[in-house]
């Protein structure tokens, strides 16, 4: 575990963050696209120019987004809104365990813990998990740096399609948000690099495809991933 030691200096200056973005930037190219259509949205919804931009800013959460995107535009509550955008987001919590537990062994502190915590999302907890599972050298400037640029991409995403959106209304035809379903497909299929991770993975989809035809519910991400995850570690501890 020493290997991922915060305190080690792997790289420093240009040559680190030029890797780091490297890195990122499958899904800064898919948080840039998808923020852009939600900006487009939401002031073509009529919501001024800096809502959709101070969404993406404090809230950074795709599908809640546009979920409260939808809920608000159809005069939803708040606690509605509110609750809605909590339950999709539940998923974070088991995301967070995991990866509080292994900043905590690479000996972030709790400043540099909480920065991690803020930019944290499906994505970057894809590549991180899976660096600190294999024992590659990492450090904090790498993961705070990793999470800032994917943040960054989606506060400018949403800016420039919120400025853009009287002169770009047609592009949401296109429905470009495929882009951020696209992505999670190339993580989810570079990271099932052995039998146990594609049996888990399969898992986690027949039962969300399950779910999907009882019922849409915030619930079923929810439930998916934690059969898709009791999956790992039964094969795991057989294994």
């Amino acid at each position: 575990m020493n290997e991922t030691s915060s305190s080690r200096p792997l790289m420093v200056g240009p040559q680190q963050r030029s890797r780091t973005f490297a890195e990122a930037s499958p899904v800064v190219a898919g948080y840039f696209t998808v923020s852009f259509v939600f900006g487009l949205m939401a002031v073509n919804a009529g919501m001024p120019v800096w809502l959709p931009v101070a969404m993406c800013l404090f809230v950074y959460a795709g599908a809640s987004q546009f979920a409260a995107l939808a809920l608000i535009t159809s005069g939803a509550s708040l606690t509605t809104i509110v609750l809605t955008t909590f339950l999709i987001n539940a998923r974070h919590m088991l995301m967070s365990v995991y990866m509080a537990k292994a900043l905590q062994a690479m000996g972030l502190s709790r400043l540099e813990r909480w920065c991690y915590a803020g930019g944290l999302t499906d994505e970057s907890f894809a590549f991180h998990s899976v660096k600190l599972g294999k024992g590659a050298p990492v450090n904090v400037r790498y993961l705070i740096g990793f999470n800032l640029f994917c943040h960054t991409s989606w506060v400018l995403g949403g800016l420039l399609g919120a400025i853009c959106a009287q002169y770009a209304a047609h592009l949401i035809k296109y429905q470009l948000d495929y882009a951020l379903t696209a992505m999670m497909l190339y993580v989810l299929v570079s990271l099932c690099n052995t039998r146990n991770k594609l049996i888990a993975a399969l898992a986690a989809v027949a039962c969300m495809g399950a779910l999907s035809l009882v019922g849409s519910s915030p619930f079923n991400v929810f439930i998916a991933t934690f059969v898709g995850c009791g999956v790992g570690v039964c094969l795991t501890k057989r294994s």
